[in-house]
């Protein structure tokens, strides 16, 4: 099947952890999804494109881009290949993230909201135009119950003494942000959706350190299927 005839799906940080687990089950799903498969290092996504090329079941097609969320020239340069190679885009799962870092300082959390926050308004920004030309367009936001503000604030929550101050305000900023793009886009036809892939085994933690936690193996990609 041909890209222009497939529903085409952009995932950003998708050459492991979530992302790619996600694109993996999109494409052994069916054949009527291509996968742009969007990575900050740009050996890292061929790597990863070509391990999903070589699975025995593979049925939808995938292709690698580079795409550093916190990078405009980087940005616009991935939206401009999109719009020349397919004309538009169907789906956009904002994925690319990263956690807190120590000390808990001001220059960590501008790293931090500069990928989770600022960097995924910049990057549907720069794709609105080619979402548009969809007829079906989704905006997928990764983030995470972490990041509430109701949990935060209920004694009786699990997350209310929770660490990790500058993912959980990047987060909360992320969910009032997608929530500012469901209000802005529904006249026009947009889905908006939120997705919480819970506690799962990924690179961005110590994988033994997740287990022990409760951190799950199996990834939450098959519900990103329900939202397409």
């Amino acid at each position: 099947m041909e890209p222009s005839s497939q529903t085409i799906i952009l995932i950003t940080g998708a050459n492991q952890g979530v992302g790619f687990e996600t694109a993996k089950n999109l494409v052994l799903h069916s054949s009527k999804y291509h996968v742009i498969l969007a990575s900050r290092d740009s050996s890292k996504g061929a790597d990863a494109v070509s391990t999903l090329k070589n699975l025995p079941n593979i049925k939808g097609t995938v292709e690698a881009i580079q795409l550093d969320v916190t990078d405009d020239v980087s940005v616009d340069a991935a939206a401009s290949k999109v719009s020349s190679t397919h004309g538009r885009l169907d789906v956009l799962v904002n994925n690319a993230g990263i956690l807190s870092k120590n000390p808990v300082a001001r220059e960590n959390l501008r790293e931090v909201l500069a990928v989770n926050c600022v960097g995924v308004m910049s990057v549907t920004e720069a794709f609105l135009p080619l979402l548009r030309k969809s007829p079906a367009p989704r905006l997928v936001f990764v983030s995470s119950s972490i990041g509430s503000i109701t949990h935060a604030s209920n004694p009786e929550s699990p997350y209310y003494r929770a660490t990790g101050e500058q993912y959980r305000m990047s987060k909360a900023a992320l969910n009032m942000l997608m929530n500012q793009y469901h209000v802005k886009l529904a006249k026009d036809g947009f889905k908006v959706f939120g997705a919480d892939p819970g506690l799962v085994v990924t690179n961005l933690m110590d994988k033994e350190n997740q287990r022990a936690r409760g951190g799950v193996e199996e990834m939450w990609e098959e519900s990103v299927l329900r939202l397409l």
